[in-house]
């Protein structure tokens, strides 16, 4: 019981895998996705997925934003 619990303990804290990361950053719906599927049993890797989507999102918002103000008129 108890190795079932540590394995179960480990598994959680664990971070997303460096593809993963990729994939919500340039696709912040697929990280929504991933947060919302693993915010119970992998919070650490729910939390990882969630940020890199915010991160991306925002940085999607900040290039619209640039493109529009250097945009000849």
């Amino acid at each position: 019981m108890s190795e079932e619990n540590s394995n179960f303990n480990n598994k959680s804290q664990e971070d997303l895998s460096t593809g993963l990361k990729v994939l919500s950053f340039c696709i912040p719906l697929a990280g929504a996705i991933l947060y919302f599927t693993k915010k119970d049993n992998e919070p650490v890797a729910a939390k990882s997925a969630c940020n890199m989507a915010l991160f991306g999102f925002a940085l999607g918002i900040i290039i619209n934003i640039i493109r529009y103000v250097m945009a000849p008129r």
